[in-house]
């Protein structure tokens, strides 16, 4: 993510969420907390100035997943105050909220709803035609929407799907109001489940967005192939081919998943995606700007080794190549912002419920106007205690 100044607390999470997804997970819910300290050697994400500074992080943790009959009730909420030693204008308060159900009917009829919110301090330098800036700016996005599935009695393999999304984002900085938008998806398709490993579908997208303060709208056509291969039980592979036409872009775009947890010791998730800053980032590829109206390329891979039965080692990489032809903030030349990510860690599970691990985090930036490129690290450790 390019919000390196604000990924000690996630990164610390994902360390220990690694740990916890090993152990007995007999529990419904669990409740938790953690604690960590962190080094970062710029926190305005500057090649001017240095700006280092330490920050204390405390989280707050809480979670259920349960059956209630056919119905599947899942729910992940996480509240952190972040305090920095010498920006203290930075202090902020923010928090995530995962929440959905997966419902079906005793006949044909099966589907999701889902919500998510979440408040963090916004990247300091975004290169959308803003120039960076060194004041808070706290960033909210929220997400809201379901689908429904309907199977077809005489053709079992085949079933019918409709999907609605609902994004926003919103700003506290009044001069980042032209990055914020709404913005809605919908789609419906036919999928074929070909057998139990295999599962195909065709389906027709379109997506309708706004920015509230100056009114500026654009909308996108999609025609999606989708393929979903689980491989083993320990192996799967979701991927999606789309030919999409907007305002700024006709192409093809596209996103590939592989999940991979033979067992044992490792796991390894691999992201790559060609597609506009909004859908990348929703699909949980952030180490690349997320704006709505151009098309980066990304590739995102995190690798965790169980090295004993307590100490997990963690190690991860991510590239972005932004395509930025006939930018209106450069004056309408061609332009490149590539950035590249590196990630380590280490989590120890001390105790049963008590998890303590470091990480450490680079980010590369390199483009076309120099005053957006950079380097930063962000580094600390952390202890979290949970009660399931």
């Amino acid at each position: 993510m390019n919000r390196l100044h604000r990924l000690s607390l996630p990164f610390a999470l994902l360390a220990s969420a690694s740990c916890w997804a090993q152990s007995d997970q007999g529990s419904p819910w669990y409740l938790g907390a953690s604690l960590g300290h962190y080094y970062t050697d710029n926190v305005f994400r500057s090649n001017a100035a240095e700006s280092s500074d330490r920050l204390t992080s405390l989280s707050l943790l809480a979670g259920v997943d349960t059956r209630l009959g056919r119905q599947r009730l899942h729910a992940d909420g996480r509240f952190n105050d972040t305090r920095y030693q010498d920006n203290s204008r930075l202090d902020n308060r923010g928090y995530s909220l995962d929440t959905g159900l997966d419902w079906e009917t005793a006949g044909n009829l099966s589907g999701t709803l889902d919500y998510t919110r979440a408040r963090t301090l916004a990247d300091f330098n975004s290169n959308t035609g803003i120039a960076p800036t060194t004041e808070r700016n706290l960033q909210t996005d929220q997400s809201a929407g379901g689908s429904v599935r309907l199977g077809l009695p005489g053709l079992s393999p085949f079933t019918l799907e409709g999907t609605f999304v609902r994004r926003q984002r919103d700003y506290s900085l009044p001069l980042w109001d032209t990055q914020e938008y709404r913005q809605n998806t919908s789609s419906v398709g036919l999928l074929y489940n070909a057998s139990s490993a295999w599962r195909f579908g065709l389906a027709g997208r379109y997506t309708k967005g706004r920015v509230p303060v100056n009114g500026f709208e654009w909308d996108r056509k999609d025609i999606d192939l989708t393929a979903l291969w689980r491989a083993t039980g320990a192996s799967s592979l979701n991927a999606r081919l789309s030919r999409s036409t907007s305002d700024t872009f006709t192409g093809l775009t596209g996103s590939l998943n592989w999940n991979w947890a033979p067992g044992g010791r490792w796991t390894l998730s691999t992201k790559l995606s060609r597609d506009t800053g909004v859908e990348t980032y929703y699909l949980g590829i952030n180490n690349g700007q997320s704006d709505f109206n151009r098309v980066q390329t990304a590739f995102q891979t995190q690798f965790s080794y169980r090295i004993t039965g307590k100490l997990t080692a963690q190690a991860g990489v991510g590239f972005t190549r932004l395509s930025r032809d006939r930018d209106i903030a450069l004056g309408g030349i061609r332009s490149k912002d590539n950035s590249k990510q590196y990630s380590l860690g280490l989590a120890w599970e001390a105790l049963r419920n008590v998890t303590v691990g470091c990480q450490y985090t680079r980010l590369d930036r390199d483009t076309t106007d120099v005053i957006y490129s950079y380097n930063a690290y962000t580094a600390g450790c952390y202890v979290q205690g949970m009660i399931r």
